[in-house]
């Protein structure tokens, strides 16, 4: 069966975190969306991480993160390296509309046959996964839940369906190629679906308690300790702090 399982903020496993060069500072400065994203068993944007290779020497790497739970209950991480990419001009205008506008088409890539494509917002791209992959995964979901021909048809075709329980709760399923299984679940129906995928755009400045995550334009995410902050860092720090200084005086006035 496949999990979508949201984890707890006290089951973040910092320690294999650490063996990655990701310390418990840095994660606890990552943008909420970010810890929310991982807490919902989705991968993370593109981070720095740090692995030893057979002569015991650091190299440094990038790759997305998901929270795993194994079969002893503790909860591990899982490391996706970049998807391939393709840009987004390589697409018919036809698809380049309903990519930017938050649909997953099926189309064919060369040496990849039929994939699913999907536009990430987060590093300007289009990221593909051969049909196969998710066709096979849809096919454990049709096992374990009640879904009819016509909503697996759907799903396959990069569809959102809305799936009851017996007490009227709905739970939308569709294709997110940023999803560990390649599958996303969300809480309500379509909109709240798309409107959960909207919510994963990520600021260029990050500021935490202890640093600062910073998001280029490719969406790959550095962390700058405090002491190694630029002028232009200190300045948009200030800047942010009095822009959220006046929202809460503004809405104290409103209490």
């Amino acid at each position: 069966m496949i999990s979508f399982e949201r984890f707890k903020e006290g089951e973040m496993p910092y320690e294999k975190l650490a063996q990655f060069g990701l310390t418990q500072e840095m994660i606890d400065d990552l943008p909420s969306v970010v810890l929310t994203r991982m807490l919902s068993s989705r991968e993370s944007p593109i981070l720095p991480i740090v692995t030893v290779n057979q002569d015991d020497e650091k190299v440094m790497s990038e790759a997305r993160i998901a929270l795993v739970r194994l079969d002893d209950g503790t909860v591990d991480v899982a490391l996706s390296p970049k998807w391939e990419t393709h840009d987004l001009s390589a697409f018919s205008e036809n698809q380049q509309r309903a990519l930017l506008g938050g649909k997953v088409i099926v189309t064919e890539i060369e040496g990849k046959g039929d994939c699913y494509v999907q536009y990430d917002d987060t590093i300007s791209q289009v990221m593909s996964v051969p049909v196969g992959v998710i066709r096979h995964n849809i096919g454990l979901i049709e096992r374990d839940f009640s879904i009819s021909t016509k909503q697996t048809d759907d799903i396959t075709k990069g569809k959102i369906i809305q799936l009851a329980d017996e007490r009227g709760n709905i739970t939308s399923l569709g294709v997110d190629l940023q999803a560990i299984t390649g599958l996303r679940a969300a809480d309500g129906d379509a909109i709240a679906w798309q409107r959960e995928a909207k919510a994963d755009q990520l600021p260029e400045y990050n500021f935490g308690i202890y640093g600062c995550w910073k998001t280029d334009d490719n969406g790959s995410m550095t962390y700058v300790a405090e002491k190694d902050f630029t002028p232009e860092m200190q300045a948009e720090m200030r800047r942010q702090g009095q822009q959220n200084a006046a929202g809460q005086a503004m809405r104290q006035m409103h209490v």
